[in-house]
């Protein structure tokens, strides 16, 4: 999944936000409690953060990035001077309706027995680019995991794709993020928190693409 809207059709005068895919549905609920507060039209552009950083410098300048803190680090040169922490990201691996998994399911021991299953297909975000891909394989490599999946392991850009594989039964097991999981739990058969997996999710402020509006700052925050 690429990078959502044509950044060069904004307009200078709109406030333009960037952010990883995983975080879409609280950035577009973010967005339109702003707008609606504000008057002030937030152009909206997802994606993985190694596709925002792109998109970004070639645009020449962002206003807001929302993404894992650490991929936020990885932003250079897009001058964005300002942090806030808004939150905790919380991986979930999520399974299908109508797959017959054990009894009370829980944190790391569940994902164990979600994975004994070698018939079991399972699908995680792109580790190099998506953040929650990168939760997952850390997990993974951390329980001795990590090698056992490779010969079922489907891994797409987003957690959005991963989400779809699932509600469409494509694939059996899959990580996602508790935004996504909740969104979507009537089309899934479960899920479960992987608590240990908190990562935080940070909002940083821009402000130097020209036209961009610079008192939305205060108001934003």
């Amino acid at each position: 999944m690429g990078v959502t809207n044509d950044l060069r059709a904004q307009p200078a005068s709109a406030m333009l936000i960037m952010a990883d895919a995983g975080y879409k549905r609280p950035v577009e609920a973010l967005c339109a409690g702003f707008t609606k507060t504000t008057g002030v039209v937030v152009q909206r552009s997802y994606g993985n953060l190694q596709q925002i950083f792109a998109q970004a410098k070639a645009s020449g300048g962002v206003d807001v990035l929302v993404g894992d803190a650490e991929f936020i680090n990885k932003a250079q040169n897009l001058q964005l001077p300002r942090r806030i922490i808004l939150g905790q990201g919380i991986l979930a691996l999520a399974w299908r309706h109508q797959l017959s998994v054990p009894a009370n399911l829980a944190g790391t021991p569940g994902v164990r027995d979600l994975l004994a299953t070698a018939q079991w297909s399972v699908a995680m975000p792109n580790p190099q680019q998506a953040i929650y891909g990168n939760a997952a394989r850390q997990l993974l490599q951390a329980q001795g995991l990590w090698g056992g999946v490779q010969d079922r392991l489907k891994v797409v850009g987003t957690v959005p794709q991963v989400s779809a594989y699932l509600t469409s039964g494509d694939v059996d097991v899959g990580f996602v993020n508790l935004t996504e999981a909740l969104a979507v739990k009537d089309q899934l058969g479960g899920f479960i928190l992987l608590a240990a997996s908190l990562l935080a999710w940070a909002l940083v402020f821009g402000f130097k693409r020209p036209g961009s509006p610079m008192q939305l700052r205060q108001i934003w925050v």
